[in-house]
């Protein structure tokens, strides 16, 4: 499946750096919720395409607390903050869908038959470990970092009178990412377009960064094999993934209407 793939290292989405524990994720609360969730797609009181306002805000209040965390006082107020929540709700929206489906894949058998609640129940459980705690964690630390580049971002643009490049940085060990590595040391201006798709984090766990230099540019510009959730820049744009590159935003027509008018009714 393409999540799974995506979310396990496949082309151009490794990590570079251990795996984190986030302590910040506790599921204790979440079990009430997904049991409930889990009876109810069982008994056809829920669809996908239904959503589900409890899973939506449990996950949008996760990352909120990331990009709090990341981006500093000012995220409530900032203009690129209010992006950056406005994105992050799409995108709880989109994961709430896409987690949804694939629990309700399961109620059926390879041969098509009903299988018990029992079986069923175990499978969304399974479901509910592998989006709410390990996407989670993986999504947590990814919105944190990309916040903390947000408000670097706008400290580069302030500044750019007196340093009007930008340096890319990377860690320099044996756990960076090939792709990532070609990109270490280029220096080019903050106003290149180059920084419009390159901009740091680009990927899961990416260390890589940027820094202000007054140093002559290079005019490095290497191709490069970023995953197209990471093509952006969050500084500009307020988005951390980008919504035409990553999996939870590709959905059938119905999914896509049902998120739509999520959105046009949305009630935070």
């Amino acid at each position: 499946m393409a999540i799974d793939l995506f979310y396990t290292g496949g082309k151009g989405c490794g990590h570079d750096s251990p795996e984190p524990t986030i302590e910040a994720i506790d599921l204790k609360p979440w079990l009430a919720m997904i049991t409930k969730i889990a009876k109810d797609l069982f008994d056809n009181k829920l669809k996908p395409t239904d959503l589900h306002k409890g899973l939506i805000d449990n996950t949008y209040k996760e990352l909120e607390t990331a990009a709090k965390a990341g981006f500093g006082a000012k995220f409530t107020t900032d203009g690129t903050g209010i992006k950056i929540q406005n994105h992050l709700f799409r995108f709880s929206v989109a994961k709430t869908y896409q987690q949804l489906e694939q629990m309700h894949s399961f109620l059926v058998d390879e041969e098509g038959k009903l299988v018990s609640y029992s079986k069923f129940e175990k499978k969304v459980m399974e479901v509910h470990e592998t989006f709410n705690r390990t996407y989670l964690q993986s999504e947590h630390q990814t919105v944190k970092r990309s916040s903390q580049a947000a408000k670097q971002w706008a400290e580069f643009e302030a500044d750019k009178d007196l340093f009007p490049n930008l340096e890319y940085i990377i860690v320099g060990d044996d756990r960076v990412r090939e792709e990532h590595e070609k990109l270490g040391g280029i220096i080019l201006p903050i106003e290149d377009v180059f920084w419009d798709e390159n901009y740091p984090p680009n990927g899961y766990r990416c260390r890589c960064g940027a820094r202000p230099t007054d140093k002559n540019t290079n005019g490095r510009r290497p191709k490069v094999d970023i995953h197209p959730a990471f093509k952006g820049n969050v500084g500009k744009t307020g988005v951390v993934f980008n919504e035409k590159g990553h999996p939870y935003f590709t959905m059938d027509k119905a999914a896509k209407k049902a998120y739509q008018d999520y959105l046009d009714g949305k009630d935070k």
